[in-house]
């Protein structure tokens, strides 16, 4: 996405991000790498201390050198880089550096939220994050500060085979295992239930069962176990009733 035409929107957001940040008491120093020089721009201009950026790159190797130098808290990149891909730059950085937090920001509409978060990515957001009102880009950055996964709903959208993402220690039946997936996707109760042609009432009643098998009590609670699975090394599925 080029911001050229849209810097004015991004303006409002920028400076509530700015002040969110300095509100969180975060601590962590930061390399970003960015294909979009504007991306760079208007991730970089949030920042009110320029001291905890660490580094600067619009390709995979230069960004690589500058965590290895710096060994930051947090990697800020886009899957798409000049040279280079985010994918295996996060994949590589991970593995470097411990504890290393990763914000993936998905600029291709085809993009794998789900090979983010099997890179490394501790967090996932869409490039229109940052001009979308609810500001998920802070709640991303506050989660991955925390060493907490989320996905924006944008990203989870993009989240392909969701089915993988569905075990529990209890079998979900079929039927739960849809709506668990259009949760997934971010679909609200009401579209789940005319989706599914079923009442509203019906999907919460399926909510509450997923909810139990999960043993958690929100649907965010929820999708960061689903999250936490995702990046962890693949369990096996139980067989549905």
């Amino acid at each position: 996405m080029d911001f050229t035409d849209r810097l004015d929107q991004l303006e409002p957001n920028r400076r509530m991000m700015r002040s969110w940040m300095l509100s969180s008491g975060m601590r962590l120093s930061f390399v970003i790498a960015m294909k979009s020089h504007l991306g760079l721009l208007a991730i970089t201009r949030s920042f009110s201390n320029p001291t905890v950026i660490r580094g600067i790159a619009s390709t995979e190797e230069e960004a690589y050198r500058r965590i290895r130098q710096n060994n930051p808290g947090m990697l800020i990149c886009s899957d798409q880089l000049v040279e280079g891909h985010g994918f295996s730059l996060c994949r590589r950085a991970t593995q470097s550096v411990i504890d290393l937090r990763v914000l993936m920001v998905l600029t291709q509409a085809d993009a794998d939220t789900g090979r983010a978060l099997e890179s490394g990515a501790t967090a996932v957001v869409c490039e229109e994050d940052f001009l979308s009102p609810e500001m998920e880009v802070m709640q991303a950055l506050l989660a991955a500060a925390n060493n907490k996964p989320y996905v924006s709903g944008r990203a989870r959208v993009r989240l392909r085979e969701q089915e993988t993402m569905v075990a529990s220690p209890q079998a979900l039946t079929q039927r739960e295992k849809g709506v668990l997936i259009r949760m997934l996707k971010g679909a609200t109760d009401r579209e789940i239930a005319g989706h599914l042609l079923i009442s509203i009432h019906t999907v919460k009643e399926y909510g509450k069962s997923i909810r139990g098998k999960y043993q958690v009590k929100t649907r965010l609670q929820l999708i960061s176990t689903l999250l936490e699975r995702r990046r962890a090394p693949a369990a096996s599925v139980p067989t549905a009733r």
